[in-house]
């Protein structure tokens, strides 16, 4: 049978409680005689709570801040890597060595005619496979320009902090460029000395070019180390621009002599590049 009421005995025990209760709130609240049980209790607590933060917490607010802090860390160093190659390109450009700006007026006239703050605009790589590159003939890649531009750019020499690499050839959403190195392109030029031209043309080799001559209609001696420039015949690039140093002459026959010139430029070695239309 359930009993609905207390038993005599728990009504004592429960008075007893409310009695030891009240008693212990009273020497509490005029002795303080808890207080240090009090402030040990606090003082585990507060321990207690550092200890599980310490543990469970603040390694993931440790862990996401050290990505935040790297990924931040990847982009201004991102950042500081692109203005330091725009201004390798603008001193190449406007440097005695480049031959750009033979010319003092060029400059200024270029930059009257096409109304523009800088006379080259800077571009990004976007598509270069450098295993077709290092193997095949069709050497090209795909560069997209950093700033916006209301003229076309078909023609246009495209260079790195090295030297010219080659021009753009067609134009949709990303620039196309046919490099000195692809065996359709041509190039005329010349020894430094002025008195040796010829087309280069692409070798479908990273870094060379090559031109034939027959030694029996110019009798002209070439030697290992000569310097070879832009002739300004091409209507593309403009003349007295290094291209490269005479690395090698075979001969092929008593009618043919080739030489191969090693570029000073190579389009792998930046992720920025200069364009200018001439």
């Amino acid at each position: 049978m359930t009993r609905i009421s207390p038993s005599p005995g728990q009504k004592i025990i429960y008075l007893l409680l409310i009695f030891l209760g009240s008693f212990i709130l009273y020497v509490d609240i005029n002795t303080n005689n808890f207080q240090k049980i009090k402030n040990g209790f606090n003082s585990f607590k507060i321990s207690s709570f550092f200890f599980i933060k310490s543990f469970s917490i603040n390694p993931i607010i440790d862990f996401k801040n050290h990505f935040q802090f790297k990924d931040k860390l990847i982009k201004e160093n991102k950042k500081l890597h692109t203005a330091l190659e725009k201004s390798y390109l603008e001193k190449y450009l406007i440097s005695q060595d480049s031959k750009f700006f033979k010319d003092p007026k060029f400059l200024e006239e270029k930059l009257d005619q096409n109304n523009l703050n800088k006379p080259f605009y800077i571009a990004q790589l976007k598509n270069l496979d450098p295993n077709i590159f290092n193997c095949c003939d069709k050497h090209r890649m795909h560069i997209q320009l950093l700033t916006a531009s209301n003229e076309s750019l078909i023609e246009g020499v495209v260079f790195n902090t090295s030297g010219v690499i080659g021009h753009i050839i067609h134009e949709t959403n990303y620039k196309e460029v046919m490099l000195l190195t692809d065996v359709s392109h041509s190039l005329p030029i010349k020894n430094i000395s002025e008195d040796f031209y010829c087309n280069a043309r692409g070798s479908g080799i990273s870094d060379y070019v090559i031109c034939n001559y027959n030694p029996l209609v110019l009798n002209k001696k070439m030697e290992i180390g000569q310097n070879f420039l832009t002739s300004g015949f091409g209507g593309i690039y403009p003349k007295d621009i290094k291209i490269g140093i005479l690395e090698d002459i075979k001969v092929i026959d008593s009618n043919n002599i080739e030489l191969n010139i090693k570029l000073s430029s190579n389009p792998l070695n930046s992720n920025l590049f200069g364009v200018i239309n001439f």
